[in-house]
């Protein structure tokens, strides 16, 4: 099973991608809808600052990126992000890897239509609800219109998807920089750097790694993972490497500029608010458009024109990246399908040998996610934590592999591999740490929802566990977990901190979340070691080298509670002690991580497979 039966469906996948695809694949996916929106939620967090917030997170995510190329230039695999956990570290790790994918790909889409729709209420007000950022039932039907479009781009195959993504990447690209351009050139006012009220840093140091996951500028460079999975329809593997450094270089460099050119551009008087109340932009006019406010008043003739220029791009930029996730969304469901934890016709071609069911799922869900978050804001935090829970094992995966199969063919080398390893493993923990409590509690049980999936499924289908016996830990699990979330976390911590913004340190608080923490994770522990109890030692293997991935929940989530940016209003752990000890818990979590891999039966039907290609 597992990589043995997924290879019939990989050879019928069409090889059409060049290197010029592949970097364009991720120029289209990270440039899209938050290029538009996170320039202003950035500088209102952090003022002049967010520069150093997009420099700080491109650093940290190309770590992340460049292990991930090396294991895909090695497996090129569609889905890959999802099937090569269980190349070296079981089924256990994963599905927790898969499932989070799944429940963060299919929100990316909506999202993005989302924010197409509300860029077009510039032209069509009518499409917002008024006075509110939410999409009207106008506004329901152009997103919905969207991810139709989305999906049927898709559905006619990877080729016409491929070409038209490039072809629509020139004029993503252009778009940006010309945007830059003209805003330095008309619109720069070097007060705003430094000469203001708070200077260059208004809201502190701390202030400058919260905005990275939480004003979309982690979401904004998620998109890196499209050249990992269609990784498997490139025509030569060796030219995943040189698109993926290509697009991800190009597009770092952009955001910086763009930050750069936008808090020069601020005028004050024009967009009503006080000089140097940063936090007061996301309330102004801007909040509706931030980069075609800047320009429409400007008053200046040739920034109106080129803002006809930007509306256009405001429909292609955040639609190129609802296409890609459209597509990666099906490859996600294909891969885990591939590791045999959803069922084979997930793997199943349509006619143009597109995965025909997860491309038709993903349309389905994106509708869902429409209806349940109306607004970009409301999801950008959400699908950004989520997002880096799936690249926990970006650091301990080339790690294990150069130990394992030292001499296996690999197209790219990353150089130093123990260091970038490990710092591709911490930046995934910072960035997750970062993501606030507000959001990360919500992240947490999302994950853990999806654990009864691997009880009622994968262990009988692929462990030979009572199915009867699975359904009864799901159950327990569900029900258990539901009622401690509600009652523990939600009802007595999480409603009055959101009505608040901050709560007093009192006991009661702490004792309600530790009591939640410890029955969860006693759940956890205890469900997964009964139903193991009697499973092979191959099959015990595949349980062992997952613990670490409970191990970053479990240790993220209180972290985050008691930390800088948890729920108190004076931190029990501030910064930047809270940050010193996520790095410390991220470079033990690495060594678990790379110490749990063993020689899978999928890895080395893989290493089989890439052997016989390479002859």
């Amino acid at each position: 099973m597992g990589e043995e039966r997924a290879a019939k469906y990989d050879a019928q996948l069409r090889r059409a991608l060049s290197f010029w695809d592949i970097a364009y694949l991720e120029i289209g996916s990270m440039i899209g809808s938050g290029w538009m929106f996170a320039p202003l939620l950035a500088a209102s967090v952090v003022g002049p600052a967010s520069i150093l917030s997009w420099l700080i997170a491109g650093i940290l995510v190309y770590f992340i990126a460049e292990a991930y190329t090396e294991v895909a230039s090695m497996f090129p695999r569609s889905g890959g992000l999802v099937r090569f956990p269980q190349y070296t570290h079981g089924l256990f790790a994963s599905f927790w890897i898969a499932w989070t994918t799944l429940v963060y790909v299919i929100a990316v889409a909506p999202a993005e239509a989302l924010a197409t729709t509300t860029y077009l209420a510039a032209l069509v007000p009518g499409l917002l609800i008024p006075g509110t950022m939410e999409i009207s039932p106008l506004g329901y039907l152009v997103a919905a219109a969207l991810l139709i479009f989305y999906f049927l781009l898709n559905w006619f195959g990877v080729h016409i998807m491929g070409k038209t993504n490039t072809a629509v990447g020139w004029y993503k690209l252009l778009i940006p920089t010309f945007t830059i351009i003209l805003l330095f050139a008309f619109l720069l006012h070097p007060v705003n750097y430094s000469g203001l009220p708070g200077g260059f840093a208004p809201y502190g140091m701390a202030a400058i790694f919260m905005a990275i996951p939480t004003t979309g500028i982690a979401f904004a460079y998620l998109g890196f993972r499209q050249s990992v999975e269609f990784s498997g329809e490139v025509k030569r593997p060796r030219e995943i490497a040189i698109g993926a450094v290509l697009g991800f270089t190009l597009v770092v460099i952009i955001y910086i500029l763009l930050e750069t050119a936008f808090v020069g551009a601020v005028n004050w008087s024009k967009v009503g608010v006080p000089p140097g109340d940063w936090q007061g932009l996301s309330k102004s006019i801007l909040s509706r458009g931030p980069l075609y406010q800047l320009l429409t008043l400007s008053g200046i003739a040739v920034l109106t024109v080129f803002a006809v220029l930007f509306i256009i791009d405001a429909v292609l930029s955040p639609s190129g990246t609802g296409w890609i996730y459209t597509g990666g969304t099906a490859r996600s469901l294909y891969g885990m399908a591939a590791n045999g934890q959803l069922p084979e016709w997930f793997m199943y071609l349509n006619r143009y040998r597109v995965p025909k069911w997860g491309t038709i799922a993903a349309l389905i869900v994106g509708f869902l996610f429409l209806y349940k978050f109306p607004a970009w804001s409301l999801i950008v935090g959400f699908i950004t934590s989520a997002g880096y829970f799936t690249f926990l094992v970006s650091g301990p995966l080339p790690l294990a592999l150069r130990k394992m199969a030292p001499d296996a063919p690999r197209y790219y080398r990353v150089p130093a591999i123990s260091v970038f390893s490990a710092l591709a493993t911490i930046s995934v923990y910072l960035i997750i740490y970062w993501s606030t409590f507000d959001t990360l509690w919500g992240v947490v049980v999302a994950i853990l929802l999806g654990l009864p999936l691997f009880y009622m499924y994968v262990m009988p289908s692929r462990f030979g566990v009572s199915r009867s016996k699975g359904f009864v830990a799901g159950i327990l699990y569900w029900i258990v977990l539901l009622l401690s979330t509600y009652f523990l976390l939600y009802e007595p911590i999480v409603a009055p901190y959101e009505k608040s913004g901050g709560l007093p340190l009192a006991p009661s608080y702490v004792l309600y979340f530790t009591a939640f923490w410890l029955i969860t994770l006693a759940m956890v522990v205890g469900l997964t070691l009964w139903l193991s109890a009697g499973l092979g030692e191959e099959q015990r293997n595949h349980i062992r080298a997952g613990w670490w991935i409970v191990a970053v929940i479990f240790t993220v989530l209180p972290l985050s509670f008691f930390g800088q940016f948890g729920v108190f209003k004076t931190p029990i752990i501030p910064f930047p002690w809270d940050t010193i000890i996520a790095i410390l818990i991220g470079l033990a979590i690495h060594i678990w991580g790379a110490r749990s891999a063993f020689m899978t039966e999928d890895l080395k039907t893989a290493l089989q497979r890439t052997r016989q290609e390479k002859v």
